[in-house]
């Protein structure tokens, strides 16, 4: 079993504001969303049975709070979406190392 840290964490990225200025936009990252899009990336070619199975985890994921517990094999799903996941910024960092490193295994 696995606990998987659900929780949205703080980002910050640089934008413009009306004059052009650059200002810092602080803002949440939102964990749980990022992790069931990740699960159904294209590069995973799910058909069939696995679509299924895949939107099961989803499912419970999404039904969660700010952390679950999961079984080896459906941690091994998430790992190996999120080992497939092309990052868009630095604010993705934090998302990866939650799941590949600080994922204890709970006995």
């Amino acid at each position: 079993m696995r606990n998987l840290d659900l929780r949205d964490y703080g980002v910050t990225q640089k934008g413009k504001n009306l004059k052009g200025e650059v200002v810092e936009i602080k803002g949440q990252y939102a964990v749980k969303d990022s992790i069931l899009n990740v699960l159904f990336l294209p590069a995973l070619k799910l058909m069939g049975a696995a679509l299924v199975r895949q939107n099961i985890l989803a499912m419970k994921i999404e039904q969660a709070q700010d952390e679950i517990m999961l079984e080896e094999e459906e941690y091994g799903r998430v790992k190996q979406a999120i080992e497939q996941y092309p990052a868009q910024s630095r604010n993705d960092v934090q998302l990866v190392d939650r799941i590949l490193n600080k994922t204890p295994e709970q006995k």
